[in-house]
C-alpha cells in the first residue's frame, strides 16, 4: 500500500482517527477530513508531517463539490474511507420526526455518497481503487442502542455500497462495508457512563462476548479492504460485532 492515497473522512476522532493513523503507518499518504479541526489537530500531532489535515464538513455538498473541483486529477485519492456518521440518540419510533430522519440520512449517508461518486472516475481511470464505507450493524439488523432513523440511513450505506460495487465491478475499484457493533470510543463511552446502570448492565448482558469492540478491531476490518489483498472482495459487509448478529 506504499505510495497510495487515502483520504480517510471522520478523521478526528473514533474509528476515522484509527484508520488515518495505521494508513499512515503502512505508507499510505493519507488526508484526513473533518468539520473538527481542532479535533483534527490533536489527533494528528504525533503523525507525520506529511499526514494532511482538512477541515471539511462532507454534509455540506457544495463545500465538497468546490473542494474536489479544485484539485488536480493526481491528488484525488486511490483508498476512500467513508467514516462520517453518528446520530445514535435513543428516541422511541412514535417520537420520531422528519426531521429526525432528514438529520439520520444527512449524517450518516450524504458525505458518503457525494465524495463517492466525485472520486470514483479517477480510480477508474487508474483501474484501482479502493472505497470502504461505515455502517453499522444497526443496518443489517435493528439497533438496541439507538432508534429507527439511524437504522434506516446505515441500512442506506449498505444499500448503496453493493450497487456501487455491482456498478464498478469491471473498473479495479472495490467498494465494501463495514458493520461495526457497539466499539469503545469515546462516545460510545460517554454514552454509557450516562445510562442507568441497570440498562448498562443489560447490554452488556446482550453481548455475546460481554465486552465492547476496541478500535484497532475495527480499524483490522477496514484497512484489510483498503489493500491490494482484497481486490477480489467487492461488494462485501464485513461484521465486527463480537457475535451480536451472525448472519
Amino acid at each position: 500500500m506504499s505510495g497510495r492515497r487515502a483520504w480517510v473522512t471522520g478523521a478526528a476522532s473514533g474509528i476515522g482517527a484509527g484508520v488515518a493513523r495505521r494508513l499512515t503507518d503502512l505508507g499510505v499518504e493519507v488526508v484526513r477530513i473533518d468539520h473538527d479541526g481542532e479535533r483534527l489537530e490533536a489527533t494528528g500531532r504525533d503523525l507525520p508531517i506529511g499526514a494532511e489535515a482538512v477541515r471539511l464538513d462532507v454534509t455540506a455538498t457544495g463545500a465538497v463539490v468546490e473542494h474536489v473541483a479544485g484539485l488536480d486529477r493526481d491528488r484525488l485519492p486511490d483508498i476512500l474511507v467513508n467514516c462520517v456518521g453518528g446520530d445514535t440518540r435513543r428516541i422511541p419510533l412514535t417520537d420520531l420526526t422528519e426531521r429526525d430522519l432528514t438529520e439520520a440520512m444527512t449524517a450518516n449517508v450524504l458525505g458518503c455518497f457525494t465524495l463517492t461518486r466525485l472520486c470514483v472516475p479517477a480510480m477508474c481511470e487508474r483501474r484501482w481503487g479502493r472505497v470502504v464505507n461505515l455502517a453499522s450493524i444497526a443496518g443489517r439488523t435493528y439497533s438496541i442502542f439507538s432508534n429507527a432513523a439511524y437504522v434506516a440511513a446505515k441500512a442506506a450505506v449498505i444499500g448503496y455500497t453493493k450497487q456501487c460495487a455491482y456498478e464498478l465491478a469491471s473498473s479495479g475499484v472495490t467498494v465494501n462495508a463495514v458493520a461495526h457493533g457497539p466499539i469503545a470510543t469515546e462516545r460510545l463511552l460517554a454514552a454509557r457512563r450516562e445510562m442507568d446502570p441497570r440498562r448498562r448492565e443489560d447490554l452488556m448482558r446482550r453481548l455475546p462476548m460481554g465486552r465492547y469492540g476496541t478500535v484497532d478491531e475495527a480499524v483490522g476490518a477496514v484497512v484489510h479492504l483498503c489493500g491490494e489483498e482484497a481486490g477480489y472482495t467487492t461488494g462485501c459487509v464485513v461484521d465486527v460485532n463480537g457475535g451480536l448478529h451472525i448472519a
